[in-house]
């Protein structure tokens, strides 16, 4: 190794950056697929005013009230989506910038710099993998007043698992780091909401409901530091951070469901998260592009305490339907209204409330030692033992529109919808693990009813706004935030300078069944 353990080295606080993102992928907002539950699915997320079959216990839980007897639900949606980045500018490497290959999986050129010196940074996307948001939940109405619930739910989003190659091929044939590897190109997460619930119905046209949700998360990130500051993009040094931290939290819901009359119901729900404090650890990996491999050099060091401010969400709307006539209507007290055998047809309207602004202050106190160097040559730094950071996200709005049609009453219904959410993401801190852009979606479905029986299908398609990045004046460098960066290249500090896009696709297959 050309720096060798007498050339003074220093761990960068990239670690940080990882850090601040652990809840932002996790849950609610990013790319978000609106909802979890089939039907929701198909009708774009407009269902807190319906909520006409189990899922209502993730969004509304004061609906249950309608259903009645006991049932059982599973569902899940599923989705291929595929996060891109172009980052701006070329691959560093001339007489001023220190950038070494040596020892590593890449070509050094006649001239000794990185025979990728020069190129442009090619477009790089997460590998496609399929995402799975599921829900499993059983309701019983003790009467017209009374209801309980149980289950398990997961977020909403199909961003839980996200991984970018280490390596590229660019045009010129030469292997040469992805340029994505300075920020979180690799993620997979893990939450899981376990659910009771109750409702109660104090008046009969008006319910309240109550969900508490002791929950766990599971987070796996890794990020590319470097152990040298005074050359910040050379392979050579190159160091793949990778977090491990998982916590318990408490979270829970407040709902109403208020029926006007027999045409128009509204609906509404509050979700909070509790802070979360999350403990693990981080494992090491020093000269990770090292050839051969053996070269590498592991290491592991603690993560004591993460902790973060989860954000709270608000979802309310209006439904109107058309009764069928001589059928049972949502107002009538008879109990024994059911929106697929006595409607016509249904059209609902929700707005969406997301405070990610909370996620504020992210808060990580570390012990250990970071491992550098090659295998046989290597010394340790100690972690950075307290790091607080600023997020720098916004407030998430958004609006649901759908309704469902009953072709053959109590057998098959149709169901369209829409939805659109405004940018989460400030293009001043962009980043590939975060896909918060603005977008729309269209969606469709189909219910079918046999007996007690209800199968579900769903399908979204999604259309997001590109993010540009590119004239980021305030933008994220590397070797760290809280130093400044001595490269002098034209692309050696900045790492999130850029365009963003995303792709996908989803689906939702769900089960109702009541006894």
């Amino acid at each position: 190794m050309r720096n060798g353990i007498g050339r003074r080295m220093r761990f960068i606080g990239v670690v940080a950056l990882a850090g601040v993102a652990l809840p932002a992928a996790g849950f609610s907002y990013g790319v978000e697929v609106p909802e979890n539950g089939t039907t929701a699915h198909g009708r774009g997320g407009a269902f807190v005013a319906r909520a006409s079959d189990v899922s209502a216990v993730g969004l509304n839980m004061a609906g249950v009230l309608g259903l009645r007897g006991f049932q059982l639900g599973l569902s899940a949606n599923v989705g291929a989506s595929s996060n891109c980045f172009q980052r701006s500018g070329v691959y560093d490497g001339d007489a001023d910038v220190n950038i070494s290959v040596a020892g590593t999986r890449f070509r050094t050129g006649a001239d000794g710099l990185p025979s990728y010196s020069g190129q442009r940074y090619p477009e790089v996307c997460s590998n496609r993998a399929l995402a799975l948001a599921a829900n499993i939940m059983a309701t019983y109405r003790v009467n017209r007043w009374l209801a309980f619930a149980a289950g398990v739910t997961t977020p909403s989003t199909p961003g839980s698992g996200q991984m970018f190659n280490d390596m590229v091929r660019l045009p010129n044939g030469e292997y040469a780091p992805t340029p994505a590897r300075n920020m979180l190109f690799q993620k997979n997460l893990l939450v899981i909401y376990p659910t009771l619930g109750v409702a109660v119905a104090p008046h009969p046209r008006v319910r309240f409901g109550l969900t508490l949700q002791p929950s766990i998360a599971r987070f796996q990130f890794g990020v590319m530091a470097n152990a040298v500051a005074t050359s910040p993009q050379s392979p050579e040094t190159d160091l793949l951070i990778q977090l491990n931290a998982s916590g318990f939290f408490m979270a829970g819901a407040l709902s109403t469901q208020v029926l006007i009359n027999r045409f128009l119901s509204f609906g509404a729900q509050v979700h909070y998260n509790a802070p979360i404090s999350a403990s693990g650890t981080a494992d090491t990996t020093s000269t990770y592009y090292a050839a051969p491999e053996s070269n590498q050099a592991p290491g592991t060091f603690n993560i004591d305490e993460m902790r973060v401010e989860l954000p709270w969400n608000l979802r309310a709307g209006f439904r109107f339907a058309l009764p069928r006539a001589g059928r049972p209507t949502q107002d009538d007290g008879s109990g024994n209204y059911d929106p697929m055998t006595d409607d016509v047809f249904d059209v609902e309207a929700d707005f969406t409330y997301e405070n990610t602004s909370s996620l504020g202050v992210t808060s990580l106190r570390n012990s250990g030692d970071i491992t550098i160097g090659s295998r046989g040559m290597t010394s340790t730094l100690p972690a950075p033992r307290s790091i607080v950071l600023n997020s720098n996200l916004s407030n998430v709005f958004g609006v649901r529109v759908g309704g469902d049609y009953n072709i053959i009453p109590g057998r098959l219904a149709l169901r369209l919808g829409f939805s659109y959410e405004t940018q989460g993401l400030n293009a001043e801190k962009a980043v590939v693990h975060l896909p918060a852009y603005a977008g729309a979606s269209i969606h469709a479905g189909l219910s079918y009813r046999v007996g007690g029986l209800t199968i579900n299908l769903g399908f979204g398609h999604f259309l997001f706004q590109s993010l540009d990045a590119s004239q980021a004046t305030n933008s994220v460098i590397t070797p760290t935030p809280f130093t400044d960066c001595v490269g002098t290249g034209a692309g050696a500090c900045t790492t999130n300078r850029g365009s963003y896009h995303n792709y996908l696709t989803n689906g939702s297959l769900g089960f109702n069944y009541r006894f």
